[in-house]
């Protein structure tokens, strides 16, 4: 007869890993590392561009309403012009000599060649 050895099995002791003193802590790399100097030129620059902007923006709104002023001025005077033309036909209208030969029958004067002058007109040589 065979015998056969009988043996136990033990399962295989665990190892436990005694912890370290110090923890361990994982640090963040950076993917692109700046400097506190190239951030203040960065952010310097940011800021001149965008007061530069301002500035050009602020020049050409001055620019629109000078133009606008400078428009209406210019309607403005092309009103006065007409009336000053209207009134210009006025006084040759007044001023035409068939006009005071009128005016002076109504009021019964004769005309006398010995009486009349030849009278400059103001302004005009």
């Amino acid at each position: 007869m065979v015998v056969e050895r009988y043996t136990e099995v033990n399962p295989a002791k665990k190892v436990y890993r005694k912890p370290d003193s110090q923890p361990k802590t994982r640090k963040k790399g950076k993917i692109v590392g700046i400097k506190r100097t190239e951030m203040a030129i960065y952010i310097t620059l940011a800021v001149l561009i965008a007061a530069v902007s301002i500035y050009v923006l602020s020049l050409k709104m001055e620019a629109y309403n000078y133009q606008n002023e400078k428009s209406s001025i210019e309607q403005t005077i092309a009103v006065k012009n007409g009336e000053i033309s209207e009134l210009n036909t006025e006084i040759t209208y007044l001023a035409s000599y068939d006009r005071i030969y009128e005016k002076a029958q109504e009021l019964g004067l004769d005309l006398n060649n010995s009486n009349v002058k030849v009278v400059e007109k103001y302004g005009e040589d």
